[in-house]
């Protein structure tokens, strides 16, 4: 477990890939030269987190403004209240109270500043109800992108987004388990991934099939931030995130989700941001994970590893960020760049190695994402840069990739090893393909929550 301090800067980074680092519950961030927040991308692969968290039109092309300032639901603020939330627990006067209610069932409480309680919730059910463990992510912090996504400007603007729960920074995880004669039992069970909104009475929404409007040039599909349901296969035997296994070829995580950032003032759209391949890594479910997964100590985050999810640099190429007017992928790639290179194409730059005389990259992609339905038949994001050619700490010595790109379904539930065709990042090998996308390690801090169970079909006022 890894310890987060807070200070008066959020280390989150709104813009990193989406969740945010530190919560509506949590408030404050992490010190010093932490990173930045998160993707709130998908589920993962066959591994328990498994759906694509939002969902929509994948490949709904990135436009060439960003078509900025689309406005949200702000002509009256939400006054908290008047929600009874299934809660346990005392209440945590550690958490920053940046949202409405704080006091009642729906307050803070317990060790991670939740909002509800999946042990008393479960406890309050019938012998053979199925059991929802919901959670909302209090906390998430990217660990891999120091040199372009933790610059205080960044930071600035992530706490500000993860205070409200707003858009990507408000990640939601619902896992179904059956149950009989009162205990969790093996059989057929739900993954449910995405983004969210918060009701400001203690309980959160998912996005509907109605809630996302149409952007010129970015996308016209209105149920592109809906969150994915997907079939598991649950086993109450099996220990953390295993407990929970989505087959491969039922997995949602191999498309492009979409999800939303949100101007903190006032709902309006900053812009949207294209990931694939979301994929838990760990996760507590054990009792004790029921309500907590991490925790918070004063002004401390102590977090649990983690997911990883990955970023594509075309459908990240459009879109701009107000804050430093420049895409997602620009970002990545270059870090904030000067006022004359904000038009510099992460997809049309001609790649050289970080470091080199006159080179503009900060850090090469170093994953392959497929780019169509046939591709994401075959295969979903991988690794795939051998080497290390970023000097990422922590990048694996040996990659699950082959020189050859594979024919058949790399399917694990069929006896599939390889992720998938290695990549080059510089994109000048003869034999094989230019890396195309980002991969993000992510480290959280996941609390019970009341997610209700009517999605939203517009975009949330904000909380007084």
């Amino acid at each position: 477990m890894t310890t987060k301090y807070i200070t008066g800067l959020a280390l989150c980074l709104a813009l990193a890939l989406g969740v945010a680092c530190s919560s509506d519950d949590g408030g404050g961030a992490g010190e010093g030269n932490n990173l930045a927040s998160s993707n709130a991308g998908g589920a993962g692969n066959a591994s328990p987190g498994g759906a694509n968290p939002t969902g929509g039109d994948g490949d709904a092309p990135a436009g060439d403004t960003g078509d900025t300032g689309d406005t949200g639901n702000t002509s009256d603020a939400v006054t908290g209240g008047g929600a009874e939330c299934v809660n346990d627990g005392e209440e945590n006067f550690d958490c920053p109270f940046n949202l409405p209610p704080i006091s009642g069932s729906c307050a803070p409480k317990g060790s991670c500043c939740h909002r509800a309680s999946n042990t008393a919730k479960m406890a309050a059910l019938g012998p053979d109800e199925p059991m929802e463990f919901e959670y909302r992510l209090n906390f998430v912090e990217v660990t891999n992108h120091p040199l372009t996504i933790s610059q205080p400007i960044l930071v600035a603007s992530a706490q500000a987004r993860s205070d409200i729960c707003s858009g990507e920074q408000c990640l939601l995880w619902r896992f179904t388990a059956p149950r009989a004669g009162g205990e969790l039992v093996a059989g057929a069970g739900k993954v449910e991934i995405g983004i969210g909104a918060y009701n400001c009475d203690g309980t959160y929404s998912y996005y509907g099939p109605n809630a996302a409007p149409s952007r010129d040039g970015i996308s016209d599909d209105p149920g592109r931030w809906q969150s994915e349901i997907v079939d598991a296969e649950y086993d109450p035997a099996k220990s953390g995130i295993d407990a929970f296994h989505i087959p491969w070829e039922g997995n949602k995580n191999r498309a492009v989700a979409r999800s939303v950032f949100l101007e903190p003032a006032d709902n309006s759209i900053d812009w949207e941001l294209a990931s694939s391949g979301f994929e838990i890594m760990e996760f507590d479910h054990s009792e004790v994970g029921f309500d907590c997964m991490g925790e918070r100590q004063g002004l401390e985050w102590n977090t649990t590893a983690g997911f990883v999810s990955y970023s594509p640099m075309e459908g990240n190429d459009a879109d701009i960020n107000n804050l430093i007017s420049q895409t997602y992928c620009s970002l990545l790639a270059f870090g904030i760049v000067a006022e004359g290179d904000k038009d510099r194409s992460c997809t049309e730059t001609e790649r050289c190695m970080p470091g080199s005389a006159d080179c503009p990259w900060v850090k090469l992609p170093d994953s392959l994402c497929p780019s169509d339905e046939a591709e994401r038949a075959i295969f979903g994001c991988h690794l795939g840069a051998e080497g290390n050619p970023n000097g990422e700490e922590g990048y694996p010595d040996a990659l699950n990739c082959t020189q050859e790109a594979p024919t058949d379904p790399l399917d694990p539930d069929q006896g599939a090893t390889s992720d998938g065709q290695c990549c080059d990042p510089l994109g000048q090998s003869a034999t094989l393909p230019a890396c195309n996308a980002y991969r993000t390690v992510q480290v959280f801090v996941a609390a019970a929550a009341e997610i209700t169970d009517e999605p939203r079909d517009s975009i949330p006022s904000t909380c007084q």
